[in-house]
């Protein structure tokens, strides 16, 4: 195995799991069930991304299957802003994930895109208070509370003005809505708050497309949407399995990375191309 190839293929962790809906459950719940984001079932199943409400006993692909950063920290986080995914590290060891919402892609010209980088965090504040940045219509500070858009808690990065913090409007976790700020639910905000010091390691990426080993020894590989136009999702896939020397064999291969879905896909083999889920009811 070259070293080139050694470093494309990565650990996988999780499951992938096939959900039904039960009475009165909603996408929310799934994706807050499984720690990922409306948007991640979105991509996965070929929902609107509007989409919450389904009917009772909808078979639901959740994409809890996930293949890790290369060369994380030691302490910290890495951040796929394609994927809206955040990794958390503690000595040396993958611990959890956790959905992200990320910068919009478009409004002002790309302006609140959040940006790639090597950062750290620098502050922990529990019940901040947020103070309007110039872009706000109303710059008077809002404290702790229901109204407060920062949620329980505040991670600072050395980014100015960016962090990791909760929301008061979790519908949009997993989507690309914010002025550059990463959010997440606030239940698991808390815990990832309580995991973290002042010290650790931020690095955020921006990777379409990623190999990985599967526990059953097979080469797998996801792709997201590239919501910035920095790296064309289905390009990224063909130059990942090329410098790999990966050439799959099934006919409709192509076609199902086109789809985008944020769904290991096995490369090579004649059974599923999908790995064996887990159904849970």
């Amino acid at each position: 195995m070259s070293a080139v190839w050694a470093q494309d293929v990565r650990p996988m962790v999780g499951r992938l799991v096939s959900h039904r809906t039960s009475p009165g459950e909603d996408l929310v719940q799934v994706a807050l069930k499984y720690r990922l984001g409306v948007d991640h079932l979105a991509f996965a199943n070929g929902f609107p991304i509007t989409t919450l409400e389904v009917e009772q006993d909808t078979p639901v692909i959740v994409p809890a299957w996930r293949i890790l950063p290369a060369n994380p920290p030691k302490n910290g986080m890495v951040i796929n802003l394609a994927e809206r995914i955040l990794y958390l590290f503690k000595n040396g060891r993958f611990v959890r994930y956790y959905p992200i919402s990320i910068g919009d892609e478009s409004a002002e010209n790309g302006r609140f895109q959040t940006p790639t980088g090597n950062y750290s965090i620098i502050e922990k504040i529990k019940n901040p208070t947020w103070y309007p940045p110039s872009w706000a219509k109303d710059r008077r500070p809002v404290g702790p509370g229901p109204n407060n858009p920062l949620g329980e808690r505040w991670i600072g990065l050395s980014l100015p003005r960016t962090g990791v913090h909760g929301t008061n409007d979790p519908l949009n976790i997993g989507n690309s809505v914010t002025h550059g700020c990463m959010r997440t639910h606030p239940a698991l905000l808390r815990e990832l708050f309580d995991s973290v010091g002042v010290g650790y390691v931020a690095r955020i990426e921006y990777e379409t497309a990623k190999l990985g080993r599967g526990p059953d020894g097979a080469i797998y590989i996801a792709n997201y949407p590239d919501v910035y136009k920095k790296s064309p999702s289905l390009e990224a896939a063909q130059r990942l399995l090329k410098r790999a020397g990966l050439k799959p064999a099934r006919d409709n291969f192509q076609e199902l990375l086109k789809l985008q879905l944020g769904v290991p896909i096995k490369v090579k083999g004649t059974g599923s191309v999908f790995a064996e889920w887990e159904s849970e009811e």
